[in-house]
């Protein structure tokens, strides 16, 4: 694969002094539809391109970005770049990454996206709205209902010869439905994603929305103690989120994960396992190669309770003495890659939801942390809101709400007795529900 943008950028280095060279060029088509009160309600479209451009010279490292892509802008860049590396502090860790290995050939781009119409498109999200009203009287309205399309055309080259391109569709829908009955309201969210449009169910998305405000009606406070917990898939999925961060190599070498010096420890129980997986397609984060063109693979981060890796780009890798992990991020087209994980995931397990409760017996079933990313990153130390349903002999029964829970995310891990059989992608985050032995709980 050849670009002329890239022979222009070497071009320019090499007149600024030059340097070892990266280009990363993402051109995105993005469209978003929002439905309500039975119209649609607004419809937005982007097309953008953005580069990014890396310079490594004596150690040091210089980035810079644009978005228009001629002679000129990468003149400006190239310019810009050089500047940032002889201005910046040299570090032996710098440089274009070392690719021992190509990307794995998995698609992130279904040709059907191309094929769906806007009349398609507009009907799908005002049935989410429609869907979701419909399914009880208590039904009142929803707050959102939308869809938004990303078709992507990514490129990597480098001077060392790399030279990659990526293509994906993505496709989001989002539900929140508004429950009603005399003075009490109650709202619930569903979501899907999926490569085409037609790979997203609005029936499902919009049920699920509308079941999860209905299923809070009547929600009382419970008791203050230690329970027993069923953490729902979506629960379970944003403890992960808030562990995310202590995995990353940077977070580790500068002490600010709660898992830094922990290699080979166990962190948490036997049952607990977790890995970045970049080649599951069902996970948003799915990608063939990272944002520096390092081939991504599946990390095994935490196995059987055992922490058995970090992840890192090139830079940090050579830092702490492990080498990419194939986990280098393009968080934005403002700013230089990073370290981040993909897919992150709890694998499935064996039990299923009904034997869940009855292995709970009597407890709770936690259905959403309110501000659990407020958990210090550090200490992984807690204390959020909460809401739930009570299980009682093995069964749900009454709803609850306005309850705090309180604890540490590592002492939780250790009390996962079970896992779930009920995996779910929460975008680039997956879980199935975990029972927990015990979590403090403020109420009554």
């Amino acid at each position: 694969m050849s670009d002329r943008r890239f022979e222009v950028a070497l071009r320019e280095v090499a007149r600024q002094g030059g340097g070892e060279v990266e280009l990363y060029t993402a051109r995105s088509r993005a469209r978003k539809y929002e439905a309500r009160e039975n119209r649609l309600d607004a419809i937005s479209f982007s097309d953008t391109l953005v580069l990014g451009l890396r310079v490594f010279r004596a150690s040091r490292m210089g980035f810079s970005y644009g978005f228009v892509g001629d002679d000129a802008d990468l003149a400006r860049m190239a310019k810009e770049a050089t500047f940032c590396a002889e201005s910046s502090d040299p570090d032996d860790a710098y440089g274009l990454p070392d690719v021992d290995a190509p990307p794995s050939d998995i698609s992130l781009y279904d040709p059907a996206a191309e094929s769906v119409s806007e009349e398609e498109k507009s009907d799908f999200t005002q049935s989410l709205e429609a869907v979701a009203v419909a399914r009880d009287p208590r039904m009142k309205r929803v707050r959102t209902a939308s869809l938004q399309e990303t078709v992507s055309d990514v490129s990597l080259m480098n001077s060392r010869g790399v030279s990659l391109r990526r293509l994906e569709s993505r496709y989001f829908a989002f539900v929140e439905a508004v429950a009603e009955e005399g003075a009490e309201g109650q709202t619930g969210y569903g979501f899907g994603f999926a490569r085409s449009l037609r790979g997203l169910d609005a029936g499902a998305i919009a049920g699920e929305g509308a079941d999860r405000a209905l299923r809070m009606f009547g929600a009382v406070l419970p008791k203050s103690g230690e329970y027993r917990v069923a953490l729902e898939n979506g629960a379970a999925a944003e403890l992960i989120e808030v562990l995310a961060p202590s995995f990353l190599a940077p977070q580790v070498a500068k002490g600010k994960s709660m898992l830094a010096n922990k290699l080979g420890e166990r962190v948490a129980s036997d049952v607990v396992f977790v890995n970045d997986d970049p080649h599951d397609l069902a996970g948003s984060g799915a990608e063939p190669f990272d944002g520096e063109g390092v081939a991504c693979r599946k990390r095994e981060l935490i196995s059987g309770g055992v922490l058995r890796g970090y992840l890192s780009d090139s830079f940090w890798g050579r830092k702490i003495g492990v080498g990419s992990t194939g986990s280098c991020r393009r968080p934005g087209g403002k700013t230089p890659p990073a370290v981040g994980a993909s897919n992150l995931c709890f694998p499935s397990g064996l039990l299923s939801p009904d034997n869940m409760l009855a292995a709970v017996g009597n407890g709770i079933l936690l259905t959403e942390f309110m501000g659990i990313h407020t958990a210090d990153p550090v200490s992984g130390d807690f204390s959020v809101g909460a809401s739930g349903i009570r299980i009682e002999g093995g069964r749900l029964t009454e709803p609850l709400q306005g309850f705090a829970v309180s604890g540490n995310i590592l002492d939780l891990l250790k009390k996962v007795e079970y896992v779930g059989n009920d995996f779910r992608w929460f975008g680039d985050i997956g879980a199935p529900s975990l029972l927990i032995t015990q979590i403090a709980v403020g109420g009554d």
